[in-house]
């Protein structure tokens, strides 16, 4: 069964300004590209540990020969999203903490 991914990205940053910017940015011009399988990014704000976010971005099905996982890979093999995570790298202190997951259950 193909499942719906999403790939979580925690950093730490002085300037959600600068996260937010980016995201933003980020999603104009997906939209006008032919990103398969891109459904978009949430940038989270950790209530506990100032200066803690989390992005996360969102990949779903749609050529079923092709897993929401392998679309997101794909992704990420991208000029463009190399040249973003190299941006994202010189704005936070540290270095990122990548996770992945296969969505289970989704209400709706």
């Amino acid at each position: 069964m193909n499942r719906n991914f999403s790939q979580t990205i925690t950093v730490h940053c002085d300037d959600p300004a600068i996260l937010l910017e980016m995201i933003e940015q980020w999603d104009r011009e997906q939209a006008m590209a032919d990103i398969m399988g891109y459904m978009g990014t949430r940038l989270l704000v950790d209530r506990e540990i100032p200066g803690r976010y989390v992005i996360v971005a969102d990949f779903g099905v749609v050529d079923p020969d092709v897993s929401a996982a392998e679309e997101a890979q794909r992704n990420n093999e991208r000029p463009e999203t190399q040249a973003w995570a190299a941006r994202l790298l010189a704005q936070v202190e540290g270095q990122p903490e990548y996770h992945d997951y296969d969505e289970l259950y989704r209400t709706g």
